[in-house]
């Protein structure tokens, strides 16, 4: 059992697993593969695959909880909504793809929010099917106007836009993992300052806090836990977002080069075969740096629809999941483009933290790049999987001052750093917590976040 986690041993996860222990994996048999790694544990054995097994059993342990859901449970879900639903309905969800599951002894167990995903991502399927009258389609002049296409539109007007947001972050114990007067640590997504956020303020908090510089910006508490407690932070920040207006030709034919920004950063940032495989059909003949990641974006928008996946904890590579599944979220979109564009010569990284609008916060990632004479810019290849091309234009190039940008790098540790290994390891949107003799886990906290205010204000007063 691991007793603590030093942070750059994630790279291990790119170490292939022993045979035995793969048999049980992919049968579901989680706590045969825990016993399988503890009996290879107590041999001598390479200190990379002592590393790689030590991170498996987390990972056994932490899936045994997350696949619990049946074909019983999953029809009984979907009846619920869709009474006529029956099992070739299941079967049919599955066989359309974003649909998470394991076989155990023969039959499949889905990821326990698999049935919330195919809500989301199958929803024109089921209607179509199963409702008796569909409600007329609204015309464009009658559906709301989506308040990020308004901005969107200013940007492209006035050059930019800024909000001004104030937000309260809190984390609480569930009951049954109270354990009081323990040591517990909380860390919370804190705003980072970067080109597109400043102005930030702390402007209180349920206990003393101290704030990191670490790319990975947050605010930790550290206390004796006291049953009940809400702990919380809130803070306020300005996020401007500039517009750009890209053209190939001005594009340098000299680009500078950015080791850390081309290189390979495993375990998930990796130039497999199949990488550098779907990276040169992608590119063709193409030279212009510019007009290569935009193919590599409008490939990911062409082969990657929307969908939940699991935990990142529990991937082991995420863009080689998503460019063989064809299915992922913003995360694993942003990715997916940050790899192919290393793999292609286009410095390429990581933003993360929440999307934020005046009425819902919620976590959100996407990617920056650098081309020359411009810089570095931004893409969401989430926001612009779409059908709209205005809107699929837009977030190559450029994003929105809809944001909370609280990682400005992947795969950083924190500071301080945590014992125990993160549930999100490779950036932090949601909070972290551990006790001085464990970690906590998703289950385990409850993680709250809401706008108190959001204020447009002059972007000319904090444009760069």
């Amino acid at each position: 059992m691991m007793e603590g986690f030093a942070f750059a041993d994630l790279c291990y996860l790119a170490v292939n697993l022993p045979q035995e222990v793969n048999l049980y994996k992919f049968n579901g048999d989680f706590e045969g593969e825990i016993a399988c790694i503890d009996r290879l544990l107590e041999r001598t054995i390479p200190m990379a695959l002592r590393k790689r097994l030590e991170i498996e059993r987390v990972f056994a342990a932490g899936l045994q909880m997350n696949y619990q859901t049946d074909d019983a449970a999953m029809l009984k879900g979907l009846r619920e909504r869709y009474p006529q639903a029956s099992q070739k309905t299941l079967d049919e969800l599955i066989g359309m793809g974003n649909v998470d599951f394991i076989m155990k002894n023969g039959a499949r167990y889905f990821e326990n929010g698999a049935l919330s995903n195919i809500f989301l991502t199958h929803s024109d399927y089921l209607n179509s099917t199963f409702a008796k009258e569909q409600e007329p389609a609204s015309s464009d002049a009658e559906k709301p106007r989506d308040i990020r296409q308004e901005v969107c539109d200013l940007m492209q007007e006035e050059g930019g836009c800024a909000y001004r947001f104030e937000v309260e972050e809190t984390l609480r114990v569930l009951p049954a993992f109270d354990r009081p007067g323990e040591r517990i640590r909380l860390w919370f997504p804190y705003p980072v300052a970067c080109a597109t956020q400043s102005d930030i303020r702390l402007l209180s908090s349920s206990h003393p806090v101290q704030i990191s510089d670490s790319p990975i910006r947050t605010a930790m508490i550290e206390t004796a836990h006291v049953p009940e407690t809400v702990y919380s932070v809130r803070f306020s920040y300005v996020n401007h977002a500039k517009y750009t207006v890209l053209d190939p030709d001005k594009v340098c034919g000299q680009q500078p080069d950015m080791p850390a920004y081309l290189c390979e950063q495993y375990p998930h940032i990796r130039f497999t075969p199949y990488v550098r495989a779907v990276a040169k059909e992608i590119a063709g003949d193409e030279k212009n740096p510019l007009l290569l990641a935009r193919r590599v974006y409008d490939w990911i928008r062409n082969h990657v629809s929307y969908s939940y996946v699991r935990d990142y904890l529990y991937i082991e590579n995420i863009p080689e999941f998503v460019m063989l599944n064809g299915y992922g979220d913003c995360g694993t979109m942003a990715l997916v483009f940050i790899t192919l564009c290393r793999c292609l010569g286009i410095p390429a990284k990581w933003q993360s933290g929440s999307a934020v609008r005046p009425d819902h916060i919620g976590s959100h990632d996407w990617a920056m790049f650098y081309i020359a004479p411009y810089g570095w810019l931004y893409c969401d290849p989430s926001y612009g999987n779409t059908s709209d091309p205005e809107k699929h234009a837009h977030y190559f190039g450029n994003l929105d001052p809809f944001r909370l940008v609280a990682c400005n790098e992947f795969q950083v540790p924190f500071t301080p750093d945590k014992k125990y290994l993160r549930m999100d390891p490779y950036d932090n949107q949601s909070g972290e917590a551990e006790y001085a003799t464990e970690n906590l886990f998703f289950g385990q906290l409850e993680s709250r976040r809401r706008v108190i205010s959001a204020q447009k204000v002059d972007f000319h007063d904090f444009e760069c």
